[in-house]
């Protein structure tokens, strides 16, 4: 599956508050990808799968190890996340062009990490529903 979109940067013209509430928003959606997250691993720890799939267990840890790897990632944007909207604060201090420039090129590079992450979050989605549904006991 390739990537459905590139990313695209509206970030120049936006107010604090628009930043500040985009901010906000992304936090939240994060947070729920990780409990979502968590729900898949919980998930693949239960006995629904058909019994002699072939490299059931493989793939499992496979799916899990992936799991962990993207609540990682997730946690790190959040972490990036909280350090931007601290910065975004201090860019109201800012009267300096430069300054403004400096706070929107960093808010412009989370946003793309962001943006990155929910299509492998995608993507991974896509490939574990396919196998989910490939080795369900009915």
């Amino acid at each position: 599956m390739e990537t459905l979109q590139s990313y695209k940067s509206f970030t120049d013209d936006k107010s604090i508050e628009e930043l500040q509430f985009n901010i906000l928003t992304d936090i939240t959606s994060l947070e729920n990808l990780k409990f979502e997250l968590q729900f898949y691993k919980l998930l693949l720890d239960k006995p629904i799968f058909k019994p002699h799939e072939i490299n059931l267990y493989e793939t499992l840890v496979k799916f899990k190890n992936e799991i962990q790897a993207l609540n990682e990632n997730c946690t790190n944007l959040l972490n990036d996340l909280s350090s931007d909207a601290k910065l975004i604060g201090k860019k109201i201090e800012c009267e300096d062009l430069a300054c403004d420039h400096f706070f929107i090129k960093e808010h412009d590079a989370i946003k793309h990490k962001i943006f990155n992450f929910k299509e492998k979050i995608f993507i991974f989605k896509f490939r574990l529903f396919q196998f989910i549904e490939s080795v369900i006991n009915n």
